[in-house]
């Protein structure tokens, strides 16, 4: 049999495209299929300018904030998803039809758009450390390589500060961004206090962020227009539709959609995958040496489960606990924002909290923005007053409003597990989840809370309302198949090739084995580039 593709590559998110990049810089042909939805309808309509000039004198900004038809308005109940503004709810498009999932108290967001959940990403790019790789089959000398390699690809801008040995350092680490007047008092504050803080466990420093402070080839520097939740006309945040438009610059690469893979069989000498052609509907049969699945951590699941008609089997599931917390700067309270701003996280947060009767506490990682380019209206709803008043008080206080994003760590347990159901006529397979954890890890998680909270407190940076929008909701997923040095059915290699199988192998969460506090995509793709690095050399008898 002739196969002349050396690798299909599922996806175009952050680990799919990281993968991609060590094949096609080695020679070798590779097909990325995807479904690859984007944003046809509100993109265009965005002018090039500042967030504060738009909202003066664009009379066509409804649209792109609210939506053609008020879908940017989280209705009821807070869920998942929520913080999608117009321009970005392609992300979820698709989903509901094409990759059901049924759940009864787990909000998962999956995305079949080009570039992936990245293409919404917030551009936190930390890296794990040795304590936050405990039980991985990998260490950090085997990611550091790729650390490295990606944030120099990507741009990453930050500071070498309280948080460089949580959070790594890299070669071609660009200048931090400017901050805002609340994060400026923050950190301020925290270095007259920075003793008691330390003592407590808690340390700040400037955000780590995939966002350029330098230009970077066609890439422009921060704009600090504060429009990033809406638009990436400068391209200084890094999205993943960007590595596409890369790799699609070398001649053996092919990015085809709209393809949604849906199972896959081995044959001598490779694989061959059966793709669902979303426009026509018709399936296609194709055929490559090798098969690498980087569709997200749940749609690798659902593919893995059914090509090996393992239905109604569960799978360990893995997602970060998260919280989120208004907070009143007291320092800021009536007084003017400087209009020139960036929208994404100011200020990093490392928590480690005192042990205490139960012994140590898990790690907390969290992060502090500002707020205003997401509207009054998403706060005035989570406000205990009537909707007048509400907007009333929150134009006066929304310049010192500090929301802080709190992640905790996730290890499997029986309560968390997701399992493929086998459709009925004209339905497809849904995965449902189950996500339960115990009350004693949940009691623990709120006790760091206040612990952080309190040190917050002694900043200046009052917490208004701890909200915890559902399980599922950090967007934060892995541990489907996870990476392991014993043999054990429906788990990947240290390698990430997928145990029970010769040609295929995983790159995206699906490996990782527990998820540290912190944010993980810079993790995500150093450790896809490592697999496809592993790939390319066996495709090319070690010569990549």
């Amino acid at each position: 049999m002739t196969i002349e593709t050396d690798a299909i590559v599922v996806g175009s998110g952050a680990s799919a495209t990281s993968a991609a990049f060590p094949l096609v810089r080695a020679g070798l042909t590779v097909r990325m299929l995807d479904v690859g939805n984007v944003d046809a309808r509100y993109s265009r309509l965005i002018p090039d300018a500042p967030f504060s000039e738009i909202r003066a004198s664009d009379s066509a900004q409804h649209r792109y904030f609210l939506g053609d038809e008020f879908e940017g308005v989280p209705f009821g109940h807070l869920r998942v998803g929520a913080q999608l503004t117009p321009p970005r709810r392609h992300i979820t498009q698709d989903t509901d039809t094409l990759t059901p999932v049924a759940a009864d108290n787990f909000s998962g967001m999956e995305s079949l758009a080009l570039g992936g959940l990245g293409a919404g990403w917030g551009a936190v790019a930390v890296q794990f450390d040795a304590k936050d790789l405990e039980g991985y089959p990998i260490g950090q000398a085997d990611l550091a390589p790729h650390y490295a390699s990606v944030s120099a690809r990507i741009g990453i801008s930050g500071e070498r500060d309280d948080l460089l040995r949580f959070y790594g350092d890299c070669a071609s680490l660009q200048p931090p961004l400017d901050l805002d007047a609340n994060a400026q008092l923050l950190l301020e504050s925290y270095a007259r206090k920075k003793h008691d803080m330390n003592r407590r466990g808690i340390h700040l420093g400037r955000a780590r962020l995939a966002v350029l402070s330098k230009d970077l080839g066609e890439r422009r520097a921060q704009q600090y227009r504060d429009m990033d939740f809406y638009s990436d006309s400068e391209r200084s945040v890094f999205r993943p539709a960007f590595a596409v438009d890369e790799l699609r610059g070398h001649a053996k690469f092919r990015y085809e959609s709209p393809y949604l893979v849906e199972r896959f069989r081995e044959l001598d000498g490779g694989v061959e995958v059966d793709a669902l052609h979303v426009a026509s509907g018709r399936v296609e049969r194709l055929r490559a040496r090798r098969l690498v699945l980087a569709a997200g951590t749940l749609g690798s699941a659902r593919i893995v489960l059914r090509s090996l008609d393992r239905y109604d089997t569960p799978l360990p599931l893995v997602a970060n606990p998260y919280t989120y917390v208004p907070c009143l700067s007291l320092g800021r309270v009536g007084k003017a924002a400087p209009e020139r701003r960036h929208s994404l996280t100011q200020v990093g947060v490392i928590y480690e909290p005192p042990a205490d009767r139960d012994g140590p506490f898990p790690r907390v990682h969290a992060q502090a923005y500002s707020y205003r380019s997401l509207l009054l209206f998403k706060l005035v709803k989570e406000a205990p007053l009537p909707v007048p008043s509400a907007f009333r008080i929150m134009r006066e206080l929304v310049n010192a409003f500090v929301i802080l994003g709190i992640h905790h760590e996730d290890r499997p347990s029986a309560g968390k597990r997701c399992v493929l159901r086998r459709a009925g006529p004209g339905e497809r397979d849904r995965l449902e989840v189950t996500y339960h954890e115990t009350p004693e890890v949940e009691a623990r998680q709120a006790r760091a809370e206040k612990g952080l909270l309190r040190g917050f407190r002694n900043l200046g940076c009052w917490p208004l309302k701890r909200i915890r929008p559902g399980n599922g909701a950090s967007i934060h997923y892995g541990g489907t198949l996870p990476m392991c040095r014993e043999e054990r059915e429906l788990s990947a290699t240290p390698e990430g090739r997928l145990r029970g199988t010769r040609s295929v192998f995983v790159a995206d969460g699906s490996l990782l084995p527990h998820l540290p506090a912190k944010a993980l995509t810079l993790t995500l793709m150093a450790n896809a580039e490592r697999v496809g690095s592993i790939l390319a050399r066996d495709l090319t008898g070690g010569a990549a």
